[in-house]
């Protein structure tokens, strides 16, 4: 099952990836609703991107060498690329509001401020559930058992790779 997660999740992401070859994909931990995973390239063998990602792929984060964003995927298919929706977490009595903007017609991505990802991470990782509203669609809840083990390889990750770091 997390397989399958991993290989719709990325052919989504893999056009956000520039790379000539294919990236391997490798998965660094599997822990409650979560999984960790990065991206290597095939032929230099260099990290190109780590992720954190919701089992069910409500949500997740990547960091990059030049970026860090926050990811949400919708099942049904029917974004419009390159268009703005509002997005709001909560998280306890924590609200953020970001602007996602559509990658293709399942995925969304906002690059955040080393601040807000920051922010966004602390809170998560001490709740039990986030509350997604992303536009007119109802409200999805997301378990976020696990999330704390799988924010630690997702910032191992990111240390190993001499990505910018966010902490």
């Amino acid at each position: 099952m997390i397989k399958k997660i991993i290989l719709v999740a990325a052919g989504l992401i893999f056009p956000l990836i520039a790379s000539a070859a294919q990236p391997i994909y490798q998965l660094d931990a599997k822990d409650g609703n979560w999984s960790a995973f990065h991206y290597q390239d095939a032929q230099s063998q260099k990290v190109t991107a780590c992720f954190a990602l919701s089992n069910d792929l409500a949500l997740g984060f990547k960091s990059s060498n030049d970026e860090v964003g926050l990811l949400t995927w919708s099942k049904q298919g029917k974004l419009q690329p390159k268009t703005d929706t509002r997005f709001a977490i909560t998280v306890g009595k924590q609200h953020f509001i970001f602007t996602m903007q559509a990658m293709d017609q399942n995925m969304s991505m906002n690059r955040l401020s080393d601040q807000d990802f920051k922010r966004l991470l602390e809170a998560l990782s001490y709740g039990q559930i986030a509350l997604l509203e992303y536009g007119k669609n109802p409200v999805k809840v997301v378990d976020l058992s696990g999330l704390p083990n799988i924010l630690a390889k997702f910032h191992q990750c990111i240390k190993n790779a001499n990505f910018k770091d966010y902490k």
